[in-house]
């Protein structure tokens, strides 16, 4: 994912991420937007049971959400996930066609959320990001990627050459330590370093595999190491930076 890695880029230092708390308007604004799922996490609450309970909770969850900004800390009960397999295709005995989904606590989401808009705005109004970058972005996608790369194939005409690589597991493979010294140097220390660091740290996942009774079985929570979760609000944005 590229950045703007220029060298007057890279020595140009960004000021800190300006802390704003959240407020109930803008929690139940988050709960609508999510789609709505049937699939729930640890918690066994839906985003679609969310979205009924709403009106309930997001005064509740606004003091809670508030409190972890001010204390620079991501709750701990919230990083625990479920990894299920889901087939693609071929060999159904063959692991690797299988892709792991990371079905992620639901009230975590409307909290990565929160730190999203603020860091993402961040990156918008310091134009971070390289305009090469298509994926994961609002307005842009792949088709918008494709399409620059035929203009600047039929702009070059003979004179063209091309490498293409394939980053596989790219989620899983995002380093912490380095990912947390680049935010740092684009402005996300302090406060908001210090609740990326707790949103990253000290993450547990455990797997679900159903039998031919469709018994859900669970394994041993593990404590993960490395990456960011798939399915997450965030994990996109971070690899950003990677």
């Amino acid at each position: 994912m590229p950045l703007h890695c220029t060298r007057q880029n890279c020595r140009y230092s960004y000021p800190n991420t300006k802390f704003r708390y959240t407020s109930t308007e803008e929690i139940k604004k988050i709960i609508k937007s999510l789609k709505t799922k049937n699939a729930h996490g640890f918690d066994e609450i839906s985003i679609k049971t969310l979205k009924w309970i709403a009106p309930s909770v997001s005064s509740p969850l606004t003091y809670i959400f508030n409190k972890c900004l001010k204390f620079d800390s991501f709750p701990s009960t919230l990083k625990y996930s479920t990894v299920i397999p889901i087939f693609k295709t071929g060999d159904k005995l063959n692991m690797s066609n299988f892709r792991p989904i990371s079905l992620l606590i639901s009230s975590s989401k409307i909290f990565e959320k929160i730190i999203y808009t603020r860091i993402y705005a961040r990156v918008v109004l310091h134009k971070i990001l390289a305009n090469e970058q298509y994926g994961f972005r609002s307005g842009l996608s792949t088709d918008n990627a494709c399409c620059t790369l035929i203009q600047e194939v039929l702009c070059a005409m003979l004179t063209v050459g091309g490498i293409f690589l394939y980053l596989s597991k790219l989620f899983d493979c995002v380093n912490h330590k380095i990912l947390l010294s680049k935010l740092e140097h684009y402005g996300i220390r302090g406060t908001f370093g210090a609740l990326i660091k707790s949103y990253l740290m000290e993450r547990y996942q455990r797997f679900a595999l159903k039998d031919k009774t469709n018994t859900v079985n669970y394994s041993n929570r593990e404590f993960v190491k490395r990456g960011v979760p798939q399915g997450s609000i965030l994990g996109p944005l971070f690899l950003y930076y990677t």
